[in-house]
């Protein structure tokens, strides 16, 4: 049979290993072993089963492939908020990195609640992930033992992390990044300087509100608890967390947003005030966002790659899917002052 009449009778159902075998003339185990580079074959073997799965658009059962190495080929990624144009970039980072090692990924959103993350660790784990990549909205040790208990998936942490837990992280280098924000403000002649702070039951906001502390100390500035505002990671926590600033009867002349969502919610609260930035207050944010060029005034603000997190987090995870019982890994991503006008800079 050639491969034309065999391409054409089977037009009406997907084409199998064993029609791949048939039209290259060779056994389905031998055609297996060709499609997966495995065993030594003679080359023209090998041509004749890739030719004829690439004429038959043979394309491999994943649920076959999952039962016969007992891996389903998927990771899980969660994030608080997949709106978030960090997470959203991180993702496709991730999604690049694992493409590139045959593994497709699981999306949940924990919706920046320890519940939501508990019920999507589980959804993902019940459905067998070989590895999960987690920004925790600030999971105890204790819990996330207690939800992935009796699993051996792997777990590599980004943005926010777990302590004693997991195979890996990947974190920002929040304190430098704070420190730069917060000393160029006092260039700007700035003293009374609050801070979006964000919430502290992740790593990421106990680390940028500790080293803000620090970094005032450092300058000589007083640091005063009136100056600091916890809320939501989002733009209407920061909305409120603003305008109490604002009411103080010494407001701050220039404010740090731990987040790009946290300065979008400072900038439309000035906004309702009809405040003027810089004039009226300076405002600097721990992201660069990819439109902080082109809000007005311009943002300034710590930047970094965010893509390269999610691919740095995905490495991780492949290499500790293949290798095992490696050793745990922690990555630091530096981080760059990037100035615009927000704070006061020219154009």
């Amino acid at each position: 049979m050639s491969v034309r009449d065999a391409s054409s009778s089977r037009r009406k159902r997907s084409a199998t290993l064993a029609d791949v075998a048939e039209v290259a003339g060779v056994s389905a185990s031998t055609a297996s072993r060709a499609l997966n580079g495995r065993g030594e074959l003679a080359e023209a073997t090998r041509a004749a089963v890739l030719e004829a799965a690439a004429q038959l658009d043979f394309r491999p059962s994943a649920v076959a492939r999952s039962l016969r190495t007992r891996t389903t080929f998927t990771v899980g990624f969660v994030v608080p908020d997949v709106a978030s144009p960090f997470y959203a970039a991180a993702l496709k980072g991730a999604q690049g990195a694992l493409e590139e090692s045959g593994y497709r990924v699981m999306l949940m959103d924990s919706e920046q609640q320890a519940a939501g993350e508990v019920a999507a660790l589980r959804t993902l784990l019940d459905h067998q992930v070989d590895g999960l990549l987690v920004a925790t909205t600030g999971l105890s040790a204790r819990r996330f033992a207690e939800v992935t208990r009796g699993s051996e998936t792997p777990c590599v942490f980004f943005d926010s992390v777990i302590a004693r837990s997991g195979v890996g992280s990947v974190a920002l280098d929040n304190d430098p990044g704070i420190r730069l924000l917060v000393g160029h403000l006092v260039e700007h002649g700035h003293d009374r300087i609050a801070i979006l702070a964000g919430s502290l039951a992740e790593t990421s906001g106990i680390e940028r509100l500790r080293a803000f502390r620090k970094a005032m100390r450092r300058h000589g500035v007083p640091a005063t608890g009136q100056y600091e505002r916890r809320c939501r990671w989002s733009v209407e926590g920061a909305i409120p967390a603003t305008h109490e600033l604002l009411d103080l009867p010494s407001p701050p002349t220039a404010v740090v947003a731990s987040s790009a969502e946290l300065a979008l919610g400072c900038l439309a609260a000035c906004r309702e005030r009809r405040l003027s930035l810089p004039d009226d207050l300076a405002l600097v944010c721990f992201d660069d966002p990819y439109f902080g060029d082109l809000l007005e005034p311009p943002l300034t603000a710590v930047g970094y790659e965010p893509r390269e997190v999610g691919r740095a987090a995905a490495t991780l995870l492949v290499e500790a899917i293949k290798d095992g019982d490696g050793p745990y890994r922690a990555v630091t991503v530096p981080v760059e002052l990037v100035r615009r006008r927000s704070c006061g800079c020219p154009g």
